[in-house]
This record gives structure tokens, sequence and C-alpha cells, in this order.
């Protein structure tokens, strides 16, 4: 069975090499590896091979501004140029006229086409008891994407089981902010727990978001703490996938944090960075737009092999 694994970071974008730029001071060998033996800068070469695609991608899609995560992720997830839709960007949650798109025509609904049982499609993020309890729960662009294709959303007990992973990879806002009895983890072990989900699934999204909270300085880490941590976590994803058989996608919605000079979102290219059997299939990938159809592509012409 042929899988992709779709890591999402938000706010990653390739901005000029120097001291400015964390992603250029604080490259660790997991990014490396996934950049060519480059750390993730405007002077990113762009690679392709059978098995490894490296390339940035334009997340401005033709409108003026700044890229915002509501619209960039709707196109992200959908292929349908979402702030061109909007008329602006527009963020961090998904516009009234992106609702319909997300809804019917999201990445999952089209992998379930390709794969309708069982569970073609998975989201390993887990979510608080919190978050259900809510009486006006405000759906991101991910979780309203989950709601409208029929994907569960995973919760404490199956983070706690290790069928899940936590956005911040070790669970530590789980201890920390909501109280909650979950055991420190490592990024390794969220690396081991996710591909252990990806194992059940054709494709399989995991959504981190601390990379856009230290950009804009909402939570007290450091940018080289943060990428140190995810830079662990890359490197066991490498480390247990088989790009025979997995493909490992990782992506972002915009810039933020590769500019430590403000906390605002920039209009830099953002990194596509694919390791592994489905390479190919985003060869002529431009912008956001191209993401979700290489992914079908890529699961259809394995579904045929």
């Amino acid at each position: 069975m042929h899988r992709l694994l779709f890591v999402f970071l938000d706010g990653v974008g390739l901005g000029p090499s120097g001291p400015q730029n964390p992603l250029s001071t604080s490259a660790g060998p997991a990014f490396r590896e996934l950049g060519g033996g480059a750390p993730w800068t405007r002077a990113l070469p762009e690679r392709q091979s059978p098995h490894h695609l490296v390339r940035p991608l334009d997340a401005t899609l033709g409108v003026e501004g700044l890229p915002q995560s509501g619209t960039g992720q709707a196109t992200l997830f959908t292929g349908v140029n979402c702030a061109e839709r909007v008329g602006r960007h527009f963020g961090p949650f998904p516009h009234s006229a992106t609702h319909e798109v997300l809804d019917q025509e999201n990445l999952f609904h089209h992998v379930q086409e390709l794969a309708p049982a069982p569970a073609p499609t998975a989201f390993a993020n887990a979510f608080p008891p919190q978050f259900f309890e809510a009486s006006s729960r405000r759906w991101t662009v991910t979780t309203r994407c989950c709601a409208g294709a029929d994907v569960s959303l995973r919760t404490l007990d199956t983070l706690q089981a290790h069928r899940a992973v936590a956005a911040d990879l070790t669970a530590d806002g789980w201890r920390e902010a909501l109280g909650l009895n979950v055991p420190p983890r490592s990024p390794a072990d969220a690396a081991e727990h996710l591909v252990a989900t990806h194992r059940n699934h054709a494709l399989t999204l995991f959504e981190h978001f601390q990379t856009d909270k230290v950009g804009h300085g909402r939570i007290d880490l450091a940018p080289e703490v943060l990428l140190a941590r995810l830079d662990r976590f890359l490197k066991r994803l490498l480390d247990l996938l088989d790009p025979a058989q997995d493909t490992l996608l990782v992506t972002s919605d915009h810039g933020n944090i590769e500019d430590a000079r403000h906390t605002q979102h920039t209009r830099n290219p953002v990194p596509l960075l694919v390791h592994g059997w489905a390479a190919p299939y985003f060869a002529d990938a431009q912008d956001l737009t191209d993401v979700t159809p290489g992914i079908v592509a890529a699961l259809r012409a394995a579904n045929r092999r």
C-alpha cells in the first residue's frame, strides 16, 4: 500500500539568510536532509528526483497584502484559490465565501473518492475535552475540512493511547495550560505515534501551528528551541518511513517565523518538500493551489498499480 503523510507547518516561509532568520541559523540535520543539504531559506536549491523534491511555492496567490491562514490553508487543502475567491487574504479562520468548498471539495473528500473504504483518510491531531465542550465551537480550516468529510477528530483518550499527536508534539500545553493527565513525550515519541496512525491510511494529515505562534510572539518559546524540537520530530519521521511505500510531504500556508525582526506574516514563498515515492507528482507545482491536486494524482496512480 502506498501512503502519504502530510505534515503542515503553519507560518514557515523561505526568507533571506541572515541573523534575522532562525531557519538559516538553526537548521538541524532533518531540515537539511529534507532541503537536499541546504537550510530552508530563499536560496534553497530546487531538487527533483524519483524520491525527493524541493521547490518554493508562491503563497501570495496573486492577491495584494499579507497572506493569511484562513485563505491560505483553504487553498492548500482544496486546490482552489480561496484568496481570489474572497477577494483578499483573510484569517485566521475560514471566510464564509470558502465554507462551501471546504465542506464539499476538500482534500479528504478527493482521497475518499479514490479509496472509499476502509477509512482512507485521517487527521492525526488530538483535541482536548474543552474543544468538544465549547457551546459555540469556532471551526478552523482543518477542523471544518474534517467535519465536511466525516473525518473523526481525535480526543484525549486517543492521545493517551498513542493514536494521536498533540499539535505541540510534547503535549506540554495539555498538562501546563489545561491541567490534563497526559504523560510527557518527546518529539521522537510524537513522530512514532504519528507514523503508527499513518500506517493505517492512504492519507494522514498533521497540523503543527506553534511555528506561527512563535513567529507572532504569542508563546514564550525561542525560535531556535522550537526548531530543534521540530527537527528531532522530522528526523524520526524520516528514519521510520520507507520512501518506496511512504511519502512525507511538508509545506506551509505563508511565511512568518523566518523573519524575527517583526511578528507579522510575510510575502515570502513557502517550501514544498516531498520525500518518498510521490515526489514526481509535484514537479510542476508553483503555488498553494497545486498541493491538493498533486496528492490526489499521486494516490490515484498508486491505486492503479
